[in-house]
């Protein structure tokens, strides 16, 4: 946990000549920054993720415990290599697909699973992100299914939790707005999950939804009843519109102006940091004819700067507008996209060296 002595933090924004947002500064005593990053697990070996494309031309990507790490072996050790780099949680992308409805495994929750039941969490937290989009849509048909599955992992004493209440965010609302029907519905089911949570204990729930700054989308949003915005990654707009291949070093300022955008608006934000996107090692399977744009130049340089200034800029900003600031970078094992902190091959441990120095400093 990084800890912000609050008259030191002010001194410090004095000197730089920064606005201090007033309600901070009235409230907050300590400002605590917790700071994880998503997990995808499609490395298991039982999806179509490891593509020959990857394993022979971005073999820079390779974690140095090979392809698949989502063993409980390989599992304790990314949580000692998230630790030690001061992370204080994964966010585990969270399927619900045809082999859920059937009650069999789906692959891509296995990491979930193994984290959960590791004996040693080494003092990580963890929370989910409902990935509804496309293939894995969640309707009203699914809520009390899917409902008891979260209400079970919220119980876990590892869950992350915003304002003391279990943090769960959903990738899609365009998805919930297709399979419900109608933000009334979507703001029904939202509230019996809040309420079967405090049956169970809990003093409620924080709900966000992965949104872009637009006023017609947040004003849906909150008509749907989420508590919190955020997002995914950045990369549509961090990427130069017009080129095939952008620096790196344009990420932090390009993100600042997106996270920027979404202070006008009255509800909680939790700041997500694109560390990268280079999806080509997909292309085939995705079926695109040519090579998507992307980023040149990620390296433990650019993790450092993209890092440092998602600190500085959450600390300035306060965008949950509470004590309990939380931030996500994008992403730990996003090998396929082009985004990874695992210990690699290539890097050894200095894209995670790069995290701790950011935070630390």
């Amino acid at each position: 946990m990084k800890k912000i002595i609050f008259c030191s933090f002010l001194l410090y924004m004095a000197l730089l000549g920064r606005p201090i947002n007033p309600v901070y500064a009235q409230n907050n005593q300590t400002a605590q920054l917790k700071v994880g990053a998503y997990y995808f697990d499609g490395w298991t070996g039982k999806t179509n993720h490891i593509t020959k494309s990857l394993t022979e031309h971005y073999k820079e990507r390779a974690p140095v415990w090979g392809w698949v790490t989502s063993t409980p072996e390989i599992i304790r050790k990314q949580v000692t290599a998230a630790v030690n780099a001061d992370l204080d949680f994964f966010t585990f992308c969270w399927y619900y697909s045809d082999l859920s409805k059937k009650n069999l495994e789906e692959p891509r929750n296995n990491a979930l699973q193994l984290f959960v039941n590791s004996k040693d969490k080494q003092g990580l937290k963890f929370n989910l992100l409902v990935a509804n989009h496309y293939g894995y849509i969640i309707g009203p048909a699914d809520w009390q299914k899917v409902s008891r599955i979260w209400l079970d992992l919220f119980e876990d004493k590892a869950y992350l939790k915003f304002n003391e209440q279990p943090l769960i965010s959903f990738l899609s609302l365009k998805m919930l707005m297709s399979s419900f029907g109608s933000a009334a519905k979507i703001k029904q089911a939202l509230d019996q999950l809040r309420a079967d949570a405090v049956s169970r204990g809990m003093k409620g729930l924080s709900i966000g939804i992965s949104i872009t700054p637009n006023e017609k989308e947040i004003a849906l949003a909150k008509q749907c009843g989420f508590d919190v915005l955020t997002g995914y990654n950045y990369h549509d707009q961090t990427l130069i519109n017009g080129q095939s291949v952008s620096p790196s070093t344009a990420i932090p300022k390009r993100e600042k102006a997106v996270w920027t955008s979404f202070l006008k608006f009255d509800m909680p934000y939790i700041p997500v940091s694109t560390l990268n996107w280079d999806p080509r090692p997909w292309d085939e399977m995705n079926k695109i004819s040519k090579p998507s744009p992307h980023f040149k130049g990620y390296a433990p340089e650019s993790v450092y700067q993209i890092v440092s200034g998602l600190k500085e800029w959450t600390l300035q900003n306060n965008p949950t507008k509470s004590n309990d600031q939380i931030a996500v970078l994008y992403a730990w094992n996003e090998y396929g996209e082009g985004a990874w902190l695992t210990p690699s091959l290539m890097y050894k441990n200095g894209l995670l060296d790069a995290v701790k120095k950011a935070l630390k400093n």
